[in-house]
């Protein structure tokens, strides 16, 4: 984290040479439109992607399953919109690299697992597909228990 504003800093600057290279090899007038059609298409396609990740979240959620997946999609779909909105080509890249289905899969594995080393929630599983083998990630001391509350009443002490 201390180096994050170095890396922050370093990014700005590599995105100002690339846009000045282009300029300078394409022209302003290119350069902007690249620049801006970029965005506006990268946009609609995050926006589509969005979409439907939410519908299949919410098709999970009627399951009655925890759409980790989905979730995750959403979040790196989320960050790609906001990297395409962001003037630039090297963001354009990158918001780009996260709406293609392949390269998100590669982050999304690295992504749940931080989210679970890191949660003070409690352990996460995510099981690929809709099989039961989440549960084979468990520790044995673990006991998953079936109940239905039937009634409930408040008691005041």
């Amino acid at each position: 984290m201390r180096s994050l504003p170095m890396c922050l800093l370093l990014f700005v600057v590599a995105e100002m040479a690339t846009l000045i290279l282009l300029g300078r090899t394409l022209g302003v007038l290119p350069t902007i439109l690249l620049v801006l059609g970029g965005g506006i298409a990268g946009a609609w396609v995050a926006r589509r992607q969005g979409l439907r990740t939410a519908m299949r979240a919410r098709s999970q959620m009627a399951q009655g399953v925890l759409p980790t997946a989905e979730m995750t999609d959403g979040l790196l779909i989320g960050v790609a919109a906001v990297l395409l909105m962001l003037p630039g080509v090297l963001t354009d890249i990158l918001g780009v690299a996260l709406l293609i289905p392949a390269t998100r899969k590669l982050l999304k594995r690295t992504v749940i697992a931080q989210f679970t080393r890191r949660s003070p929630l409690g352990r996460f599983t995510h099981a690929a597909g809709h099989d039961a083998s989440a549960n084979a990630s468990r520790p044995r001391g673990d006991q998953i228990i079936d109940a239905r509350v039937i009634e409930t009443r408040v008691v005041e002490e």
